[in-house]
């Protein structure tokens, strides 16, 4: 028997209530840690340091931070993945069930603070979501054996550390402390279990036994015999992140920023459901403990940042994601039965490009704009999931930034994320299934935020 869950995915908190639909940046990450960066599109973010988020983006850039300061910023997500299906089938048989929308809006909140010790020596803490997302496709859906809710909630607390070493380099790291938090569930087509242990013989062939078969036989690819799964788990893991900036001249200069990948080990607790053939079927999926590990990639960036003159900022940014970390999802049950599962995902490594520029109209309003790039790390449409439906994106971002008073910065950002129509052609991730179908997946974020320093 293969029950497939498949990927606990990310969503973003901090707090329990918050949660982050999918669609925010490629994979599972949430880049939106800052608003006056994203209405750049995050081009330049190890470079620029125009406020204290820059804890996250690079903390070397705390050093241009001369006074004690917060950046506060409070994201609504509004994600839309719209399935149409293209001929599922459950062995030779159609599937039966409609198609679906996931569309969850949030709210995603970020908080970062920055003081200096003195002129050479600064601190900083961050806490922020730095991957996440949610998709829900309902109970009835065509694609219920490969899933129907998925979560995952992160919060990161980043504290961290800047040093001037001389007029143009500093340096900065950090430590990472994330927490996570997951919830998945699917539903098994117990009629397929059935069918493959009576043919292995783990189930004595009788006249009800005969006969429960040819029913499951006459009923493949409809609801009659599923069953399901829910699984709840929550775990934390340690990392670090370090980074330089190099002031070329007061006007330009250039930033480099690691952070490390954290290994997250979560355990919790599997809920079965096995429906019409619980008599025969109910003693091999009792509700027991389960868990599984996930590796949150390292990630590089390197960005540039330039004043062409009082007015005009350029900016870009190339991001590497080690991605190719998450090759599969193993989940292991705390019972031999049902036995562990594999899930192949064989993702690659990825970059993000992104180009920026921000106007300062006068001492007190500065417009931004970005364009950004977002590379795929789902290699073919054989291993996408609608628990992930990644594809290729393009930003459009805009910003504008307001000086309320000489302590307090307003912003405001608005992106526009185009995502190449995902194809799903999926036979790996539910025994005896095949998911194939079209994804229509957009994402809008609006986003406001302040800088107040002290």
């Amino acid at each position: 028997m293969r029950c497939r869950p498949q990927t606990f995915c990310v969503c973003a908190a901090l707090a329990a209530s918050v949660l982050a639909p999918a669609g925010f940046s490629a994979g599972f990450a949430i880049q939106e840690q800052s608003v006056s960066g994203l209405g750049n599109a995050y081009a330049g973010g190890a470079a620029s340091a125009e406020d204290a988020s820059t804890v996250y983006f690079n903390p070397a850039g705390m050093s241009l931070i001369e006074k004690p300061q917060l950046h506060a910023g409070l994201h609504l997500i509004l994600p839309e993945a719209a399935f149409t299906d293209f001929g599922s089938t459950t062995l030779a048989a159609p599937t039966q069930g409609s198609d679906a929308v996931s569309e969850e809006e949030a709210l995603v909140p970020n908080l970062f603070y920055v003081a200096p010790f003195n002129d050479d020596l600064v601190w900083g803490l961050g806490v922020s979501a730095p991957y996440g997302l949610t998709t829900d496709y309902g109970e009835d859906w065509v694609g219920r054996y490969v899933a129907r809710r998925t979560e995952l909630k992160t919060v990161l607390v980043n504290p961290s550390l800047a040093y001037r070493v001389n007029d143009k380099l500093s340096i900065g790291g950090g430590l990472d402390y994330v927490k996570a938090d997951a919830v998945l569930s699917n539903a098994i087509d117990m009629g397929l279990v059935f069918l493959n242990q009576y043919q292995s013989g783990g189930i004595p062939s009788n006249s009800q036994t005969m006969a429960i078969a040819g029913d499951v036989q006459a009923n493949l690819g409809g609801s009659k015999y599923d069953g399901g799964i829910r699984l709840e788990g929550d775990g934390d893991g340690w990392g670090f992140n370090v980074g330089a900036l190099y002031e070329i001249n007061d006007d330009w200069r250039w930033g480099v920023h690691y952070r490390s990948k954290v290994e997250l080990a979560l355990s919790g607790q599997a809920d079965f459901t096995v429906g019409a053939l619980e008599g025969l079927l109910g003693p091999a999926f009792a509700d027991q403990g389960g868990g599984v590990d996930i590796t949150l990639p390292d990630t590089l960036s390197i960005s540039f940042y330039g004043n062409v003159n009082e007015r005009l900022s350029l900016m870009a940014d190339v991001t590497k994601t080690s991605w190719s970390e998450f090759q599969e999802l193993r989940i292991v049950f705390e019972n031999p039965s049902p036995p562990a599962t594999v899930i192949p995902e064989l993702w690659e490594d990825v970059n993000k490009y992104s180009l920026g520029a921000s106007y300062r109209f006068n001492d007190r309003v500065t417009g931004r704009f970005g364009l950004a790039y977002d590379e795929s790390p789902v290699p073919n449409d054989d291993v996408r999931s609608p628990r992930i439906p990644d594809e290729d994106r393009k930003w459009i971002a805009l910003g504008l930034s307001l000086a309320a008073t000489k302590q307090l910065d307003l912003h405001f950002a608005y992106v526009n994320i185009l995502v190449d129509d995902p194809m799903i052609d999926n036979s790996s991730h539910a025994a005896g299934q095949r998911l194939h179908g079209k994804i229509d997946a957009s994402v809008s974020l609006l986003s406001v935020g302040l800088s107040k320093r002290f």
